[in-house]
């Protein structure tokens, strides 16, 4: 599969809004592109990802790879995006099933050896999330 998606939540304040993760791996410009309004932070992401996922022991795509965080108008800040987009890009890799990630959310940050860190902000995320159907939220055992 070369499309797969998944969930996070942006915070604004205390208040969570739901976000859509895509990741659409073609061939291409070797390279991992954000679109969707990311941070600086979140720009990071391409590189924390790309060391998580490789010194997991999984292959990274060496394809064009572009992961979309909407709604586009929603600024997304931080690290804690990291996790569902790396599984997003496993799933259209075809490493991760993206039949169980339709009712899943992600929130977490991933360390270059890919162990995941704590985020702020989990309860505001899981309300949000929950709000929006989706009950099944991977956090960092730190959060748990």
């Amino acid at each position: 599969m070369a499309f797969a998606r998944t969930h996070s939540v942006a915070l604004v304040g205390v208040e969570g809004h739901h976000v859509e993760i895509e990741a659409d791996i073609q061939n291409g410009l070797v390279g991992l592109f954000l679109v969707g309004l990311p941070d600086t932070a979140l720009r990071e992401a391409r590189d924390r990802i790309r060391a998580a996922i490789v010194n997991s022991g999984e292959a990274w795509p060496q394809r064009k790879i572009t992961v979309g965080l909407s709604p586009a108008s929603l600024p997304k800040r931080g690290s804690g995006f990291d996790l569902g987009i790396a599984v997003a890009v496993l799933a259209a890799g075809g490493i991760v099933p993206a039949a169980a990630l339709d009712r899943s959310v992600f929130l977490g940050e991933l360390g270059l050896d890919g162990r995941l860190h704590p985020v702020r902000g989990i309860l505001p995320a899981v309300v949000a999330a929950a709000a929006t159907g989706l009950r099944d939220i991977v956090v960092p055992l730190a959060n748990a």
